[in-house]
């Protein structure tokens, strides 16, 4: 099979992930993946934090805050001054830059050593190629939450009410500081098509059971969400 260019993956992945996964199997690739979702993420956030009206958000956060019910208004006030354009940009973007490919190598990490314990021994490449090509999908998140920047042109957007396509934006609407409010906010739509992606890439690479792939693909997602919602389960 000739090896497919990077356009050409971001649009299979999508649209023809059989033809993709196979391209990958022969020549695996992930590079363009994780950077172009950084960038993306990047280039969005940085246009958020300079079109926010700062003072509102700060003032947002800490009022959504129920842990700051009893503080007095004075105590408000300073900590929603601390809250300033630089520090919160900077927090979103080492989120990005830093917690993503972390979790990308994470992920990858975990296949290679299960790959190996089970014979199914295709190198770290290729599993890190699974990992973010798995992910691109995600960058559709930030077409979604160009939505309400561009509803509101006067700035006064929550960064949790950007991500339309999640749980607790969809569902439940938690506020901020409630013991589900981060797991329920990090859910979305997108989330079980990215796990489909990995459960038919597994099955692709490895021949194996439907029933394998889909354990092996995700026994971290079901340990990672497991041991969050307990978590937050005793926190309430």
């Amino acid at each position: 099979m000739d090896a497919m260019k990077n356009s050409e993956l971001a649009w299979a992945v999508l649209v023809e992930p059989k033809r993709a996964f196979a391209a990958l199997r022969e020549q695996p690739k992930f590079w363009f993946p994780l950077i172009a979702v950084g960038l993306a993420y990047t280039a969005f956030f940085l246009w958020y934090y300079s079109a926010v009206d700062i003072a509102w958000l700060g003032d947002h956060i800490v009022g959504s805050d129920p842990r700051m019910k009893d503080v007095s208004a004075a105590n408000r006030a300073t900590a929603a001054g601390m809250l300033s354009k630089s520090f919160l940009l900077w927090g979103s973007l080492l989120t990005v830059v830093v917690a993503t490919p972390v979790l990308r190598l994470i992920e990858a990490a975990w296949f290679f050593l299960a790959g190996r314990a089970v014979n199914t021994p295709f190198s770290f490449k290729h599993w890190m190629a699974l990992a973010c090509w798995t992910a691109w999908p995600y960058l559709l998140l930030v077409l979604v939450m160009a939505v309400p920047m561009l509803a509101h042109p006067n700035g006064q957007v929550a960064q949790e009410s950007l991500n339309l396509l999640s749980l607790n934006e969809l569902v439940f609407h938690t506020p901020l500081g409630h013991p589900w409010n981060t797991l329920l906010a990090t859910l979305t739509l997108l989330h079980p098509w990215v796990w489909w992606l990995t459960v038919l890439g597994t099955r692709l690479w490895t021949g194996r059971s439907w029933l394998f792939c889909t354990v092996f693909a995700l026994l971290p997602v079901v340990a990672l969400y497991g041991v969050w919602a307990l978590i937050s389960l005793f926190s309430a």
